[in-house]
């Protein structure tokens, strides 16, 4: 009897932790799209233009208008928070009157949290150099979980390098997105941008994250099942 108990047992836990598994692996998949666009005065009809996109993570380097640009954007996951950070920015100016470039990265599809949100973002510019005029970052989210738009919750103007945060509580639903939006004024040959520049970031309070979830619903199959067993061996 007690044998048998314990093989039924066995299986019980070998089926929960299968299904943990399952369920964390069907939470790392999904990875969020990363959206990169650029847009210029006179290029492209000055319409912002998408050139790169990728799940979890986009770049592009390469030759823009009047611009050579290096961007990428890393989103959620790894993360298990939306964490939207454009983790490099290099732009070098090519022509001789000046140009404004503006640079949109957006994570679109998040799905947490939901709900009131403190979303904080930092900025850090690290290369400022040339005749340069200033550059412009500001971070938005959008509940319509648009691309290269939405509500800007904080802004910074840089003139030199240097950094800054700022946190704004928020209400999001689902799914939103984070944009990342740097505007970049020229006025000749030789401006230079760089730097580790931004991240967006959520945090919420009050619901239950998601691996205390999958613990609470392991425990509650494993009691549910324990019940079973214990009917079983005394009816």
């Amino acid at each position: 009897m007690q044998k048998g108990l314990g093989k039924m047992a066995k299986k019980l836990m070998t089926a929960i932790a299968g299904l943990a598994v399952t369920l964390v692996l069907t939470s790392v998949a999904r990875a969020n799209t990363i959206s990169i666009a650029f847009q210029e005065t006179g290029v492209n009809g000055g319409a912002i233009t998408q050139e790169a996109t990728g799940s979890g993570t986009a770049s592009f380097t390469g030759l823009y208008g009047n611009f050579v640009a290096e961007v990428s954007g890393t989103g959620t996951p790894p993360s298990t928070e939306p964490d939207l950070t454009s983790n490099s920015l290099s732009v070098n100016f090519l022509g001789f009157t000046g140009a404004t470039l503006t640079i949109y990265v957006t994570e679109t599809g998040i799905t947490s949290p939901i709900g009131l949100t403190d979303l904080l973002s930092s900025f850090n510019l690290g290369l400022l150099g040339g005749p340069v005029t200033s550059v412009v970052e500001t971070t938005e989210y959008s509940n319509s979980n648009a691309l290269y738009s939405g509500t800007p919750f904080a802004t910074q103007t840089f003139t030199a390098t240097g950094s800054a945060s700022a946190s704004t509580k928020v209400t999001t639903s689902a799914p939103f997105s984070e944009t990342e939006v740097y505007v970049i004024e020229t006025t000749g040959f030789g401006a230079e941008v760089g730097g580790d520049i931004s991240i967006a970031k959520g945090t919420i309070t009050s619901p239950i994250p998601e691996s205390a979830t999958l613990s609470l619903l392991g425990t509650g199959l494993l009691g549910l099942g324990l019940l079973g067993l214990r009917k079983k061996v005394y009816p």
